[in-house]
């Protein structure tokens, strides 16, 4: 990733925080992830999560043909975001997916050489 992209992303990770958006994201996974090898360990939630109305089911952890680690969640009861916190050799950071509507799925990726820590899902 270059300079550039490592600003904007704080830049827009910053925005994100002082608006208060995460704070009111439901996680749908917890288990914390400590390098690349343990994304195969993080395991997805079993029971379906609500957030603000939405009814979700269990995310689901994706692994792209490059290595990519990613995740998709399918919602219901309104448009939707899906989230993760992404975890390269101890840096953390958090990737948006794509806005989805009732029924659809959000997908989120990673870098490459990252791991899943923390999928979530916010009501847009």
């Amino acid at each position: 990733m270059t300079f550039r992209g490592r600003i904007a992303g704080s830049i827009a990770t910053a925005a994100v925080l002082g608006a208060g958006l995460l704070a009111t994201a439901a996680p749908v996974t917890a288990a914390p992830a400590t390098g690349v090898a343990s994304a195969a360990t993080v395991s997805a939630a079993s029971a379906p999560v609500s957030a603000r109305g939405l009814n979700c089911g269990s995310p689901r952890l994706l692994t792209g043909s490059a290595g990519h680690k990613g995740a998709s969640v399918s919602c219901t009861g309104g448009s939707f975001t899906a989230s993760v916190v992404c975890d390269k050799q101890g840096y953390r950071y958090t990737h948006f997916g794509n806005r989805a509507v009732s029924g659809g799925t959000s997908t989120v990726w990673c870098d490459l050489g990252a791991a899943v820590v923390q999928v979530m899902v916010e009501p847009t």
